[in-house]
């Protein structure tokens, strides 16, 4: 999908804030930034989608990469950086993408609103502020 966004940093994030988070083991091999669900027969995080309502229904977003059966970590709500933003304005929504475990700038089928891209204040003076992730998955 050509609305995609890309991880910027190989095999994790980077934690700014962390509000909520949970860990638990993959029930797949999950990819660092990959938006993920709890399964609802096993307990586990699995890569989520905007396909389905059932594939839609998001946690937060994996810290790092793991293979199937490690435990991951997962942002539900907090700041995270790692994404190749800059293209986007500050305030802009991220939303879950139609592919499996990715984020998209344009909503999916089921259209789920993920988070906004805001300013990171901690640069040189006289430079443009970082673009950050801002994680805020809904109930």
């Amino acid at each position: 999908m050509a609305n995609e966004i890309a991880l910027t940093t190989a095999n994790r994030v980077e934690i700014v804030q962390s509000v909520i988070q949970a860990t638990l083991p993959a029930a797949e091999a999950i990819t660092a930034g990959a938006p993920v669900r709890i399964d609802v027969t096993t307990g586990k995080f699995t890569n989520a989608n905007g396909t389905t309502a059932a594939e839609a229904r998001i946690y937060g977003i994996a810290t790092r990469t793991v293979a199937a059966g490690a435990a991951v970590t997962a942002i539900r709500k907090g700041v995270m950086d790692g994404w190749a933003l800059a293209a986007l304005a500050y305030d802009a929504t991220i939303y879950l993408s139609d592919t499996d475990g990715r984020l998209s700038t344009v909503a999916g089928t089921v259209s789920t609103a993920l988070g906004r891209v805001m300013p990171g204040t901690s640069t040189t003076l006289g430079t443009a502020y970082d673009k950050l992730f801002s994680v805020e998955v809904g109930g």
